[in-house]
């Protein structure tokens, strides 16, 4: 897990050195600013966790940092270093946003108690958030699930529903194209039964060994097989299409390998997941559930 940042805003470097000493036995990662315009700089340039800001400083005040932060909609934690005889200033920061404040001379665990405290409604937002997308894409999914479901039950056309799935497979798993291909194990030939993305409307057969041989347990063992470069496009996949990050799960029904589905990027950087894998081989599963109601 990354460490979460630190910003200190202080024209003292002693000061700085020692609250950076604080921040790493903490476990948090440091950033340093002399000055209220060297700060909002490493603010645009780093968006740190926290910012420890002084009352006083060199440019300006660190409460004008604040209100220029405000104006910029930059919801950061922030906490206001002050002396003693600041209190009302401090107070005025506070109805300003700023989460907290410390009068020096502080004690490290006043530090680090400060910055947990200004931390945790940013952490709680942040699991709210992520929580909230997770939401939205389990609803999408059981969404393309009942689609897919009752194309199946009401004996939609095989090929539509077969196009359906790879639509599916691509939406649900960020990629930009895909395949589902179908094995004629007496010819050891792949039909393209859809395809959808780079190469949409390829047509014909291929052979069942093409591509990257790294693929090739996937039809050969039944196994899942996530591809990724970071290279640009040197990963070939059985329609001769070459890409950058590869997912292929096979379609398999009573011990029997009937083909496979396969999702790909070419430019997305970011390689398929676990999640990827395990919501395209629900996919698969749907393929082959159409398939034997089809034969």
């Amino acid at each position: 897990m990354t460490a979460e940042t630190v910003l200190i805003i202080d024209d003292s470097a002693e000061l700085r050195a020692t609250v950076e000493a604080v921040l790493l036995y903490g476990g948090y990662e440091p950033l340093s600013a002399s000055t209220g315009q060297e700060g909002l700089d490493m603010v645009a340039e780093r968006q740190p966790d926290v910012i420890l800001i002084d009352l006083e400083l060199p440019d300006t005040t660190g409460l004008k940092v604040v209100e220029q932060l405000n104006r910029q909609g930059l919801k950061i934690p922030t906490i206001m270093m002050t002396g003693y005889g600041s209190e009302g200033t401090a107070a005025r920061a506070l109805r300003l946003g700023v989460r907290d404040y410390l009068i020096k001379p502080f004690t490290t665990e006043e530090v680090l108690s400060s910055i947990e405290r200004a931390l945790e409604d940013s952490r709680l937002r942040s699991e709210r958030d992520r929580l909230s997308v997770l939401l939205q894409d389990c609803a999408r999914c059981v969404t393309l699930f009942g689609d897919i479901g009752r194309a199946i039950v009401l004996d939609y056309d095989l090929d539509l529903i077969l196009r359906q799935i790879v639509e599916a497979g691509i939406s649900s798993t960020g990629a930009e194209a895909g395949s589902l291909l179908l094995l004629d194990e007496t010819m050891q030939e792949l039909r393209v039964a859809a395809d959808l993305g780079q190469a949409q409307g390829m047509a014909g057969n291929l052979a069942a060994q093409a591509g990257d041989e790294r693929l090739y347990p996937v039809l050969q063992a039944g196994i899942a097989v996530r591809l990724h470069s970071r290279e640009e496009c040197n990963i070939e996949i059985q329609t001769g299409r070459a890409t950058r990050a590869v997912l292929q799960v096979p379609l398999q029904a009573q011990g029997r390998i009937l083909g496979l589905v396969t999702v790909d990027r070419w430019i997305g950087v970011e390689p398929f997941s676990e999640r990827d894998e395990q919501m395209l081989k629900v996919f698969a599963d749907y393929a082959v559930l159409a398939l034997e109601r089809a034969s």
